[in-house]
């Protein structure tokens, strides 16, 4: 399969912005451009930046996936003097004192279904791949119930939605790749849009250490440390496909079911993603 090319958007105040538009599904359909975007922080917007948002991209939601703590620190950004609806979701437990900047030296909180405990007792450290992989599924593991809300978030908005966190990579990445997934998309375009950041990475480095909220957290780091390699993406994805089954009802879409997602929340990202024809028969 021919990859798509990234819908790459340079606007002023983001480094990591980019449309989920122009993805093939395996039914050969495709994912509707200006639809969903992602990016990184929203702090720094210009006002023009702000007016091309409103006004030429159409955006109604914002789904901010930052922690309490990362929205303390940095104030609320330009956006939110525009009448916009935002959804605050954290993929962390709520309290916790977390910033979101996944590190090699984290405690892992959880492990890929295929690692035993012999596995896990002789390796002193995982890979910076496993490493991600582990920590995303850490999302699924402890806000199941904001990953839930941030899907439905998009997939009811009247409107274009904004997704976003710190540096649009690691908790953006992951919500995007489980929407692109539960409407078909095949999984080397879902892993491709992940791997995309790495085009950017530097600048998102940069931006995140000259940024007081997340300075300390990329101290001794370095940017390789903050790499998003396809692979991670690819055991994410094989990690729910072992635990829930790689069929067409496995997978993404059987753990957003044991969630609560329905046929509704379904038929509407459907919607969203691919248009008004297209029905939740797209990933069967």
């Amino acid at each position: 399969m021919e990859l798509p090319q990234i819908s790459w958007i340079d606007l002023p105040g983001v480094v990591n912005m980019r449309d989920l538009g122009g993805k093939p599904t395996s039914a050969g359909k495709v994912t509707r451009h200006g639809a969903v975007l992602r990016t990184d922080n929203l702090q720094d917007l210009p006002p023009e930046s702000v007016r091309r948002i409103v006004d030429d991209f159409g955006v109604t939601d914002v789904v901010d996936l930052r922690t309490p703590v990362e929205r303390r620190g940095t104030g609320d950004g330009p956006l939110k003097a525009e009448s916009l609806t935002f959804h605050e979701l954290t993929l962390y437990p709520e309290q916790a004192d977390e910033k979101g900047i996944p590190d090699d030296r984290d405690e892992e909180p959880d492990r890929l279904p295929w690692e035993d405990e012999q596995v896990l007792a002789d390796r002193s450290a995982h890979s910076h791949e496993e490493h991600l992989a582990n920590h995303y599924l850490g999302y699924l593991s402890q806000r199941p119930d904001n990953v839930l809300k941030a899907l439905r978030a998009i997939a009811h908005a009247p409107g274009s939605v904004l997704v976003h966190c710190a540096a649009g990579k690691d908790r953006t990445g992951t919500i995007c790749a489980m929407a692109l997934t539960e409407v078909g998309v095949a999984r080397d375009a879902v892993v491709a849009d992940y791997d995309a950041t790495n085009e950017r990475i530097e600048l998102v480095f940069q931006r995140l250490a000259n940024t007081p909220t997340y300075a300390d957290e990329m101290a001794g780091q370095t940017v390789a440390d903050q790499t998003t390699p396809a692979e991670t993406m690819r055991m994410l994805l094989a990690s729910l496909d072992e635990l829930y089954g790689d069929g067409p009802d496995g997978g993404v879409r059987a753990w957003l079911r044991r969630q609560g997602w329905n046929e509704q929340d379904s038929a509407a990202l459907h919607r969203k993603l691919l248009g008004a024809d297209n029905k939740t028969e797209e990933n069967r």
